[in-house]
């Protein structure tokens, strides 16, 4: 009897399961939109201290806008494949903060940003999904837990960054301003590098069609110039020199010059600068980490039915 009874329960609690396990199958495409924010974590701006890595030098001032398109595709119960087009703009600035070095470097830079990527999500919590819809004397599954999932993938990104100079917005990879392309100076960075997305995410299904889901993305890239901030100043003399050598006009040799080292102690010999007008040799960025970022987003998924098959008629 005892034997029986285990037996009974056993069905009773697979049976249930067993059709919400195939159920997901149903709804294993989804469309995937967001908007959100970014942050960026590189050589510019940061907090009011010596720069720090990671997000203790994170600068809310630096937030900027971001929307995101995606397709999301269900392999097993916990296990997601996703693939995101991102556009964004990153942004930095040495006015931001408050420590008196990084500020008298009085660089900036801006960009839009284009990223696509392909991630992988694993669920750790994860809602049931089965009748999230009310029918008459039946009560549905209205009150479901949340969604918790982390995800990771790979992904590769354009980017331009452009300073402002004279009241426009000037790209600074052509122009080298730590001498990229130029004698003695290293080459010119690439525009376009893979980024590495991790996260974390929480979501609820607000009925069987439609989810709400909010992300907090960490992106590890492969350069140091997302700012066009790395290695040593040039020289802005230099610069001028070479750039009119090169053939360029009095007007685009003074603005490489000014972009490459505008910096505001130049004026105010009390800080030390007197002895030392053109900065050559000295340190403008750390090259030993690469730039990061954050995106953080509100996300809505579309679930799209795949249609049972029609019974044979006879």
């Amino acid at each position: 009897m005892r034997r029986i009874f285990v037996i009974s329960l056993l069905i009773l609690w697979f049976l249930p399961n067993l059709a919400d396990a195939q159920r997901w199958k149903r709804y294993r495409r989804q469309f995937v939109g967001g908007v959100g924010v970014t942050n960026f974590l590189g050589d510019l701006g940061g907090g009011n201290d010596i720069g720090r890595d990671g997000p203790m030098d994170l600068d809310f001032a630096a937030t900027r806008p971001a929307i995101m398109v995606g397709y999301r595709y269900q392999i097993n119960s916990f296990f997601f494949l996703r693939s995101n087009l991102t556009w964004g703009i990153l942004t930095g600035s040495d006015e931001y903060t408050d420590e008196p070095s990084r500020r008298g470097r009085n660089l900036s830079f801006r960009t839009g940003i284009v990223e696509l990527n392909g991630l992988a999500e694993f669920y750790l919590i994860q809602n049931a999904r089965g009748n999230l819809y009310r029918l008459r004397g039946v009560k549905g599954r209205s009150g479901l837990s949340m969604d918790l999932y982390l995800f990771g993938g790979l992904g590769l990104m354009y980017f331009n960054p452009k300073a402002e100079y004279q009241g426009r917005y000037v790209a600074l990879q052509p122009i080298g301003t730590e001498g990229q392309g130029l004698d003695g100076g290293p080459d010119k960075y690439s525009r376009v590098t893979f980024t590495v997305p991790y996260g974390i995410g929480i979501g609820k299904s607000i009925d069987r069609f439609w989810q709400v889901n909010v992300e907090l993305t960490i992106r590890q890239t492969f350069t140091d110039y997302i700012d066009d901030v790395s290695g040593t100043y040039y020289g802005s003399q230099d610069i001028y020199d070479a750039k009119i050598a090169s053939g360029s006009s009095e007007a685009e040799a003074k603005r490489a010059a000014s972009l490459s080292d505008p910096n505001i102690y130049h004026e105010l010999p009390n800080y030390g600068y007197e002895d030392q007008v053109d900065l050559k040799g000295e340190v403008r960025g750390d090259p030993s980490d690469n730039d990061t970022f954050m995106t953080g987003m509100i996300t809505f998924s579309y679930k799209m039915v795949k249609r049972r098959r029609s019974r044979p008629k006879f």
